[in-house]
């Protein structure tokens, strides 16, 4: 609890100097970069990469040649996920982030492990000195951007958004479901997955997995809430409906969690009253894999 207290106060005062947003920038910055943190933050996204391409082959027979334009959603500070699906034959890709956080720095050397890693992959085309990896991959980025994107409607035949909807207010998340269904062609595929436990039991070892549901609305946004890490806290249903009325159709829906070992975590927590309304299945559940068509 102390470590999770300290935490949340580093950055809320981080949040209300002016150099603090860039200070916090720069040490997560570091943090990703720093070796062993590096290797391990390369090889789970390279699996979260060969995950969505194995949904998008066995649920909506697509193949990753077969895509002419991917827009990825909060493209984060390493692009292992777009470096991957261009070694698998996406031609152009089109990166966002609401802030500017790609580390161009570390992208030589993301595309010499990825050549280790990604034994199914083909080589990229080797780059001559000064030759931009990502332009070279057909990749570009664009930050910093909010809803609505200076994208082309109906542009896009592939959309992802890989751990990003956790963070945003829920009216930012309906507004980027609906900047997905703006800028995806009809028959187009929206993927998404959602973290849905409490991030600042990582650190804190004393936390149960479900701390943060033990807190009211306005007590979560009054004290905890803050710029560096906005936990929505939404569960599944409440995804579910920010989606409803917009032009898509599912093809997959998957929650994970809900088991008895979550449960347990979640009678730990003593989730608030505000909550009651809701099935435990639904306050223990640990992540949330959607696949969507556009209609």
């Amino acid at each position: 609890m102390i470590r999770f207290l300290a935490k949340v106060a580093v950055q809320r005062a981080l949040g209300t100097i002016p150099f603090g947003p860039e200070l916090y920038r720069r040490r997560q910055a570091r943090s990703v970069l720093a070796s062993p943190v590096i290797a391990t933050n390369i090889g789970d996204k390279h699996r979260t990469a060969l995950q969505h391409l194995e949904l998008l082959r066995e649920t909506a027979g697509l193949e990753p040649r077969a895509v002419e334009a991917h827009l990825e959603l909060g493209s984060g500070w390493l692009p292992v996920i777009p470096l991957t699906f261009s070694r698998h034959g996406m031609r152009r890709q089109v990166l966002t982030d609401v802030s500017r956080l790609l580390c161009r720095e570390a992208v030589p050397d993301l595309v010499r492990r990825l050549a280790v890693i990604d034994t199914g992959g083909v080589e990229l085309t080797p780059l001559g000195r000064g030759v931009d990896p990502l332009a070279a991959a057909g990749i570009s980025y664009h930050a910093p951007v909010s809803p609505p994107l200076p994208l082309p409607t109906g542009g896009f035949d592939l959309a992802t958004c890989t751990q990003v909807l956790l963070y945003p207010p829920p009216a930012v998340v309906r507004a980027l479901h609906e900047e997905a269904a703006r800028c995806l062609r009809p028959g187009g595929l929206y993927l998404a997955t959602i973290r849905l436990d409490d991030l600042y039991a990582l650190s804190d070892p004393a936390l149960p997995r479900f701390h943060f549901l033990r807190y009211s609305r306005a007590t979560w946004s009054r004290w905890f809430d803050n710029a560096f890490t906005p936990l929505n806290r939404l569960r599944p249903c409440e995804h579910a409906r920010l989606l409803e009325g917009l032009p898509f159709e599912r093809l997959t829906w998957r929650v994970e969690g809900g088991g008895s070992a979550e449960l347990e975590q979640l009678a730990l927590s003593r989730p608030h009253a505000e909550f009651a309304h809701l099935p435990a299945s639904e306050l223990a559940a640990t992540n949330l894999t959607f696949l969507l068509r556009r209609v």
